[in-house]
Parts: C-alpha cells; sequence; structure tokens
C-alpha cells in the first residue's frame, strides 16, 4: 500500500499550509505514501472508531488532479460517510467541518463530514452533541448546504448554529484568532 512515515515532501507541503507536520502525526496518526502504484505523494488520514482504524481518506500534496480520494467498500471496516472524522476527540460539543484539513487547524472539537454531503448517519451522530457549530466553507453552494444541515439538526435538543469565517474563506486557512473565536464557541 505504500503507507509509511510522513517524508519531506509530506512535511513541505503540510508545513506550507501552516501545520506541525510532528503534531498531526501524534494527535491525528496521519502518515505519508510516496511513490506507489496507487495514491502516489498524498497524506494518509486514518478514520478511527471507537479508538480503532476502520477506514481512511488520503489529501494530494499537489493542487492538480482529485485532491481527497477515499477508501472504497471493500477497503474499509465501517463506511466512512457513516462517520465523523475526529469525533474521538469530542466530548459535549462539535465544530462541523467539510474536510480533515479544516477539523486539523480547529483540533480536537471539531469534527469533519469528509466531503460536501452530510448523510442522514452523519446527522444523527451530530444529533447527539448539545452544541453544534455548523463551519462549512464561504461559497455560496457550501453555506446553502450549511443552512440545509443546521435546518435538519434544529429538531434535536441542543444548540445548532451556523458561523461563517470573517477571512471568507474555510476553516482550513484561518486566522489563528478566528480559530480561538470559534474553540470559545464551545465553551
Amino acid at each position: 500500500s505504500g503507507v509509511g512515515d510522513l517524508l519531506p515532501a509530506h512535511k513541505r507541503y503540510l508545513r506550507g499550509r501552516g501545520f506541525d507536520p510532528d503534531e498531526l502525526t501524534k494527535l491525528w496518526r496521519i502518515q505519508g505514501i510516496g511513490i506507489a502504484e496507487r495514491l502516489s505523494w498524498r497524506i494518509f488520514i486514518p478514520i478511527h472508531f471507537h479508538g480503532e482504524p476502520v477506514s481512511w481518506t488520503t489529501r494530494s500534496i499537489s493542487d492538480e488532479g482529485t485532491r481527497y480520494k477515499s477508501a472504497a467498500a471493500h477497503e474499509e471496516a465501517l463506511p466512512h460517510k457513516r462517520l465523523l472524522f475526529g469525533e474521538c476527540f469530542c466530548r459535549y460539543g462539535v465544530i462541523v467541518t467539510e474536510g480533515p484539513f479544516d477539523a486539523f487547524r480547529i483540533g480536537p472539537g471539531a469534527v469533519a463530514t469528509l466531503g460536501q454531503v452530510c448523510t442522514q448517519s452523519q446527522v444523527l451522530r451530530l444529533s447527539r452533541y448539545l452544541v453544534r457549530i455548523v463551519c462549512l466553507d464561504a461559497q455560496p453552494e457550501a453555506q446553502k448546504r450549511a443552512r440545509k444541515l443546521c435546518d435538519a439538526l434544529e429538531p434535536f435538543p441542543g444548540k445548532t448554529c451556523n458561523v461563517l469565517l470573517d477571512s471568507g474563506k474555510d476553516p482550513g486557512s484561518a486566522s489563528p484568532k478566528e480559530i480561538n473565536c470559534l474553540r470559545n464557541m464551545l465553551d
């Protein structure tokens, strides 16, 4: 499969996006894929459920081509679209994002739906939290999905709100100040 330690190219990519590769490896257990028959030059991001890896996604270290590629059904113990990436770090509240890099930037307490579509299984998982902060990308289409997700979560006990970052971008490229404000909403 070619999955192993992060290589210098992976570390350069992560540092270029403002991340500490060692911190991401320790907390999120990411790895790297170098030259491989399939999925070359990607960050390997395991998806855990109850502490066990059950699926994965990858992120290209190039912005050319398909950025994310996830496990096929036969490669996962549990379907990744039934889960929330990062949920193992959540307690009473969650900050909902689209991709793992958004969750990386926010840190523990953030979850990713692993794509633009939030499945019914994911909505039910989110409904278990008393505080649900939806923070999707700033594009109009993403904000439409954010409002739809908030509407789907509204009948459940607790509080749901949609937050649009001032930077006009996604959480993965937000400033530390914006991230701190977002995290403070969980308290």
